[in-house]
């Protein structure tokens, strides 16, 4: 591909990040919400409150709700070390650019594909409109979600990456990125299992016995002194090994795969869902686990998590599977299917005709899906980003919390409102303003 033939292609693969960051930095205005109190201002108050080795212990042994988010509690406290105080804006800037490694790790399990430079170009092209897209903005411009559910997935991409390179550097490299991926979220630990198949596939016995020996300080660390009661309160009432078997879903599990095909509806997402996974399945039976591991593996990753999160959640109901904050799931899950058929069917014999045709459709679809994602993607920060800042008025004014108004089971704001994620948590948001760990910005004035 000549220089000014790859002017075209990096242009049309800039649009969507451009647009993506320049509308999410528009809209971001750094204001807690939901898990923000907790994960952040409460955090924080505790620092506080302590010193030296008592951080470090604070860092790995912190539980906000079901979560150990040692990564990103390493952010808030090295941010107040810094600053004295914490600044959420920064933070969710922060968490909103890591779309750009998980942009950068997936065009390295493509690379592994081994196909000629110009059509890995042409081919990754989609992937940049797929991904940079607001399916999943109630995971993106705020303090704590950006920094648990793009991270973890970047991890896990890296550690399916890096465990099929050969030399110490790469096994190193592997161990710390499984590491962070834990640290990431709780579902990093589903790499430990597949990491474990990695190694059995290669017949590397030794990595096989270091890896178990990590896998279990790092389990050893994560679930010294939790506090299982908590999981149960958010999931089901009987929260053990059982319980989630006993609740798994394939319904609930393909729709959680499938979201990124529906609105409010799980039919859709159900369907896609079950497509993506005959897609895997025939892959499995193609052996792209011997031709591409990386990418093999890195899709088992998300089907590991369904089938988790099914047993887990599936009792709340098939609509709670097309959360936006969870559909970075379904988004990466594509991409990864997409770029194992776009190996498969490269030099195809195909005419002219019919593709260009077919190119012309599939820009198309992509055009059109990542402007509608965009749309109501951004309607939806914009309408929650409203909501918190009402709530914060009335918070500064004293004022009763007015009516909610009546909505559907699928409003999700509306319903979000009657649970009292947009009102601030208190004490923690007062104690926090009060020792100067947050400061509250100028807020619009509203009648």
């Amino acid at each position: 591909m000549s220089v000014q033939r790859r002017v075209p292609f990096w242009l049309l693969i800039s649009i969507p990040p451009l647009v993506f960051y320049f509308l999410l930095f528009k809209s971001l205005k750094g204001l807690p919400v939901s898990d923000d109190y907790g994960a952040v201002l409460g955090f924080l108050l505790k620092w506080k409150s302590e010193s030296g080795t008592q951080h470090l212990v604070q860092v790995l042994m912190s539980q906000n709700n079901d979560y150990r988010l040692m990564f990103e509690n390493a952010f808030y406290g090295i941010q107040y070390e810094i600053l004295g105080q914490t600044n959420l804006r920064a933070l969710a800037i922060l968490g909103d650019l890591f779309v750009i490694p998980l942009f950068g790790v997936l065009y390295l399990i493509w690379r592994e594909c081994g196909r000629p430079r110009d059509y890995a170009l042409l081919a990754f092209l989609p992937v940049s409109w797929i991904l940079f897209q607001f399916q999943y903005a109630s995971a993106l411009d705020n303090a704590s979600a950006p920094l648990q559910l793009i991270p973890v997935i970047v991890f896990a991409l890296l550690t399916c990456l890096l465990a099929n390179k050969v030399g110490t550097p790469a096994f190193m490299g592997t161990l710390l990125s499984l590491l962070l991926c834990i640290a990431s979220s709780g579902n990093g630990l589903f790499m430990v299992p597949i990491g474990a198949l990695i190694y059995l596939q290669r017949k590397e016995y030794k990595k096989l016995v270091t890896w178990f020996c990590v896998s279990a300080l790092a389990c050893l660390v994560y679930f010294h002194g939790y506090d299982f009661s908590v999981e149960m309160s958010h999931t089901h009432m009987n929260n053990n090994v059982l319980s989630v078997l006993s609740h798994l879903s394939p319904a609930y599990g393909a729709a959680f795969l499938g979201s990124i095909a529906a609105v409010a509806n799980p039919l859709p997402a159900i369907l896609f869902g079950a497509l993506l996974t005959g897609v895997f399945i025939f892959a499995t039976y193609d052996r792209l686990y011997v031709r591409n591991p990386a990418l093999f593996y890195s899709a088992l990753f998300f089907f590991v998590t369904s089938a988790a999160v099914s047993g887990l959640r599936s009792s709340l109901g098939l609509t709670t599977a097309l959360g936006s904050r969870y559909r970075i799931n379904s988004t990466v899950l594509v991409i990864l299917l997409y770029l194992y058929l776009a190996d498969k069917f490269c030099g195809i014999k195909v005419r002219p005709l019919i593709l260009k045709a077919g190119a012309a459709a599939l820009a198309l679809l992509l055009v059109t899906f990542n402007v509608a994602s965009n749309l109501a993607g951004l309607k939806l920060i914009s309408t929650m980003q409203h909501k918190v800042e009402v709530a914060m008025l009335q918070w500064s004014r004293h004022e009763p919390d007015p009516p909610v108004p009546p909505s559907s089971p699928h409003d999700f704001t509306i319903n979000c409102e009657k649970k009292g994620y947009f009102k601030p948590s208190e004490p923690i948001f007062s104690e926090s303003i009060r020792e100067g760990i947050y400061v509250l910005p100028e807020l619009p004035i509203r009648n």
